[in-house]
């Protein structure tokens, strides 16, 4: 089984915060897909689950419907 990507749960918690804003604004997924830059296809597979976005996507997609997104990083625990 190949390693999880170090990225992943960030992409996951921002596909979570992109399929809420999508239910707050009350978008069809036709009008979301249009609005995130996405096709349908794409779409379907946000709400799926599956993991096929990069972060820098999802990034421009949330900011496409008023999401922003702020970032730290931290360094390893008893490093510094």
């Amino acid at each position: 089984m190949p390693a999880k990507s170090p990225s992943a749960p960030l992409r996951a918690q921002l596909r979570v915060r992109i399929l809420s804003r999508i239910a707050e604004l009350k978008l069809k997924d036709i009008e979301a897909a249009a609005e995130l830059g996405f096709s349908p296809g794409q779409m379907s597979r946000l709400r799926q689950g599956v993991d096929i976005f990069t972060l820098d996507r999802l990034i421009d997609a949330a900011a496409h419907i008023g999401i922003s997104v702020r970032m730290s990083a931290t360094r390893p625990y008893g490093q510094g």
